[in-house]
């Protein structure tokens, strides 16, 4: 049975998964009870969260996909839908799309201190770095800028960048983060800036930081390129995320 999820049923949810960690840390930073985010209990151990058209499952071993599949699929509010791998899958194949899947990795041991010097920067600064490296995915910056200075604000966000002449060539961030994991992301160089291991610098601050912490770290490569690249960190597969469009 599918009903909505309460604070008590939310603060149990174990940072596991990337799909774990993406619902967690939304609700601890907005809670559960706001129009505009909204999370779901799929039988005892699986959660559901949406917030502007995605909606985020963490199965916790749960079956039952045929009454999942009819609630995300008659659910107008929800146009994609991200979870682990094989989830995504089974419930692509049983509503009739296609599931796009890709690895998630994790620190096998704290990275080597990167050799460049990485700074902190405001949401503000690094808008601009991704609008010019993103060609698309990249939201409006009055919602960009909401989402993730709120989230700054509650000590759930965090920004590494690299500056040449004061002007931020290269960044990552924690685009979800909870009180014992996070997942990095966003991370971006100047093409004029390229090879000179300023991205793989960024994603060592923060991972570094965020182990320190005792916190899980996950990041989701988004091409081969950058899989080599998080090999080298000492960055290893761990899972497999999933997703899929409804809409």
């Amino acid at each position: 049975m599918i009903r909505q999820a309460d604070d008590t049923e939310l603060s149990v949810l174990p940072p596991v998964t990337e799909a774990a960690v993406r619902i967690r840390s939304l609700w601890e930073s907005y809670g559960a009870g706001r129009p505009f985010c909204r999370f779901w209990r799929w039988g005892v151990n699986g959660r559901i969260s949406l917030m502007e058209g995605t909606a985020v499952l963490y199965t916790g071993g749960e079956t039952g996909e045929e009454e999942l599949a009819a609630f995300l699929t008659m659910s107008p509010d929800i146009e994609r839908v991200r979870t682990d791998g094989a989830t995504a899958r089974r419930l692509a194949e049983r509503i009739g799309c296609t599931a796009e899947t890709g690895a998630v990795m994790s620190p096998s041991g704290p990275p080597v201190e990167p050799p460049v010097t990485c700074v902190d920067l405001p949401p503000r600064d690094l808008y601009p770095l991704l609008v010019s490296c993103f060609a698309s995915g990249i939201p409006p910056f009055d919602v960009w800028y909401a989402d993730v200075s709120h989230r700054q604000r509650h000590g759930l966000c965090r920004i590494a960048a690299v500056l040449e002449d004061g002007v931020p060539v290269a960044g990552a961030m924690t685009v979800a983060e909870c009180g014992g994991g996070a997942l990095i992301g966003a991370v971006a160089t100047r093409r004029e800036s390229r090879g000179r291991g300023y991205a793989s610098a960024c994603v060592s601050r923060l991972t570094r930081a965020l182990m320190k912490e005792g916190r899980q770290v996950y990041l989701s490569p988004k091409n081969e390129t950058a899989r080599r690249i998080y090999s080298r960190l000492g960055f290893i597969e761990t899972g497999e995320w999933g997703a899929f469009s409804l809409r």
